[in-house]
C-alpha cells in the first residue's frame, strides 16, 4: 500500500511541478495562457494530440467494449481512429491559418466570426460545453474506478474528486503550456503502460497463442463478424468510421490544438504520425478484452476488464505502472477539456473577456462542481462506451457541417449553419428518448446526416429566394 501511495503521489507532484515551471515560460497573455503562444513544435504537439485523445476510454471503455462484442472493435476503433488525421488535415490546417490571421482562440469564435454572427458563436459554445461536460465527468469517474482497483477499496467518488481537483491545479498554474508539457510525460507513460499490459498479461495466460485459443474455445463469436448479438453489421462499421473521422476534430480540446502548432509543417506531420501509432496501439486493449473471455474472471462492470486482467495475470509492479499509465491517459484528456471549457467561458461568453484570471477561476470552479457531484451520492457510473457514443459524440458531431462551411464557404447565409446545428441537436434528443429509429446506424450518423441536409437545404432555399428577388428587381 505504501509503495502504491508513494508512486501515485510522486506522479501527481511531478505534474504540478511541470505546471509551475511552464507558467514561468509563457507570457501572461490570452494567447500565452490559453494557446501556449501558438508555439508547440512537432514532438510536443504530437504527444499533446495523442494524450488528449487517449482518455479513460482507451484503458477502460475500449477493453470493456471488446469484452462484450469481440475483435471487431479493432476494426471500428483502430481503423476508424486512424482515419481521423484526414479530418485533421481538412479542418486543422485552415483553423491554424485563420487563427494566425484573425487571432481566433476558440472554435465558437472562429465559426461565429466567419459568419459574423454572435448568436452562432454563442450556440456553438453552448453545444460544446453541454456535450463536453459528460466527457470530462467520465475522466473523473475513470480515475475513481482505477484508484478503487489499485487500493482494493471503494474510491469511486473520493478518488474521482481528488483527481479532478489535481487536474484543476495543473490547469490553473500553467494553462496550455503546462497541459502540453505534461502531455509529453503522460503520453509516454500511457503508451509504455499499454505495451507492458499486453505483454505481461499474455505471459500470465501462457502466451499469446494460448490466450487466444482459450478465448476462442469460450466464445468463438468474438473472433468473427457479426460478433456476439450480431453487433457488427455493415451499418455499424460504416457508422463508426464516419463518427471517429468527423467528431474528433470537434472535441474542444482537440480543436484548440490546431491553433497551438508553431508551423503548418508540424501539424501536417502529426497527421501521418498519429495513425501509425493508433493502428498499432489500439490492438492492445481490444486483445486484452477478448482474452478475458477465456478466463474464469467474473466482472460485473465491463469498464473494469483491463484493470482486472492486469491485476490477475501480470506482476504487481506492472499492475501499478499500468494504473499510473491509465491515470495519465484520463488526466491528460481532462486537463485539456478543462482548459478548453475555461477558454470558451472566459472568452466567448463575454464575462471578463480575454481575462486569464477569469479562465483560471472558471477552470477551478468546474473542478469543484464535478467533485461535489461525485461526492453528492448521485450515481455517476454509466458505461463509458455508451455514454460517449450516444451522448457526447452525437451532440458534438452536429457541429461538423457548420464548421466545414465556416472554413470553406463562409459566404453562405448564417441562418443555414444555425438551423443545421439546431436540427442536429433536436435529433440527438429524439434519439435519446427513442422517438425516432436509427435504422441500424450509430446515433451520431443520423445527427450528422440531419445537420448536413439541413444546412444544404436552407442554403439552396435561400439562394432560390435571392434569385427570385433578382428577377423581380429586373
Amino acid at each position: 500500500m505504501t509503495v502504491k501511495v508513494i508512486i501515485l503521489f510522486s506522479y501527481l507532484i511531478g505534474l504540478i511541478a511541470l505546471s509551475v515551471l511552464a507558467r514561468r515560460k509563457i507570457p501572461q497573455t490570452p494567447e500565452g495562457y490559453f494557446l501556449a503562444n501558438r508555439s508547440l513544435g512537432l514532438v510536443v504537439l504530437f504527444f499533446s494530440v495523442v494524450a488528449t485523445n487517449f482518455s479513460a476510454f482507451f484503458f477502460l471503455g475500449f477493453a470493456g467494449a471488446a469484452w462484450k462484442t469481440g475483435f471487431g472493435q479493432y476494426g471500428i476503433m483502430g481503423v476508424g481512429t486512424a482515419l481521423v488525421p484526414l479530418a485533421f488535415f481538412v479542418i486543422g490546417w485552415p483553423v491554424w491559418k485563420l487563427g494566425r490571421q484573425k487571432g481566433y482562440l476558440t472554435a465558437p469564435e472562429l465559426i461565429g466570426g466567419e459568419f459574423k454572427s454572435r448568436f452562432l458563436r454563442g450556440l456553438v459554445m453552448i453545444v460544446m460545453v453541454i456535450f463536453t461536460l459528460p466527457y470530462l465527468l467520465t475522466q473523473a469517474v475513470g480515475a475513481g474506478i482505477l484508484l478503487s482497483s489499485l487500493f482494493n477499496m471503494d474510491l469511486l467518488r473520493m478518488g474521482g474528486a481528488v483527481t479532478i481537483m489535481a487536474v484543476g491545479i495543473t490547469v490553473v498554474f500553467g494553462g496550455m503550456k503546462a497541459s502540453a508539457w505534461t502531455d509529453v510525460l503522460q503520453g509516454f507513460l500511457m503508451i509504455l503502460a499499454m505495451v507492458l499490459a499486453v505483454i505481461f498479461v499474455s505471459m500470465g495466460l501462457g502466451g499469446w497463442q494460448s490466450a487466444g485459443e482459450a478465448a476462442f474455445r469460450a466464445s468463438p463469436e468474438h473472433f468473427s463478424r457479426p460478433g456476439p448479438e450480431n453487433f457488427f453489421q455493415v451499418t455499424t462499421w460504416f457508422s463508426y468510421l464516419l463518427l471517429w473521422t468527423f467528431v474528433n476534430p470537434l472535441f474542444p480540446q482537440v480543436f484548440s490544438r490546431f491553433y497551438t502548432a508553431k508551423t503548418p509543417d508540424s501539424l501536417k506531420k502529426v497527421t501521418w504520425l498519429y495513425p501509425l501509432l493508433v493502428s498499432f496501439l489500439f490492438l492492445a486493449p481490444v486483445t486484452i478484452g477478448v482474452w478475458a473471455r477465456g478466463t474464469s474472471l467474473t466482472i460485473s462492470n465491463p469498464d473494469m476488464i483491463l484493470p482486472a486482467m492486469v491485476l490477475n495475470y501480470a506482476p504487481d509492479w506492472v499492475y501499478v505502472f499500468v494504473m499510473v499509465g491509465a491515470m495519465a491517459a484520463l488526466m491528460s484528456t481532462a486537463d485539456s477539456q478543462l482548459l478548453a471549457l475555461a477558454t470558451m467561458f472566459s472568452h466567448d461568453l463575454g464575462i471578463a473577456r480575454n481575462s486569464i484570471q477569469a479562465g483560471r477561476w472558471l477552470a477551478l470552479g468546474l473542478c469543484v462542481l464535478i467533485a461535489l457531484f461525485l461526492l453528492s451520492g448521485l450515481n455517476p457510473q454509466i458505461p463509458i462506451f455508451t455514454l460517449l457514443t450516444q451522448t457526447t459524440f452525437a451532440g458534438l458531431i452536429a457541429l461538423t457541417p457548420a464548421t466545414l462551411a465556416a472554413l470553406y464557404f463562409p459566404q453562405i447565409h448564417k441562418i443555414a449553419p444555425i438551423l443545421s446545428i439546431l436540427a442536429g441537436e433536436v435529433v440527438v434528443i429524439l434519439l435519446r428518448t427513442k422517438s425516432i429509429p436509427t435504422y441500424g446506424f450509430v446515433d451520431g450518423i443520423i445527427v450528422l446526416g440531419t445537420a448536413s441536409l439541413t444546412l444544404l437545404s436552407v442554403h439552396l432555399i435561400e439562394k432560390a429566394f435571392q434569385k427570385t428577388d433578382l428577377l423581380r428587381a429586373r
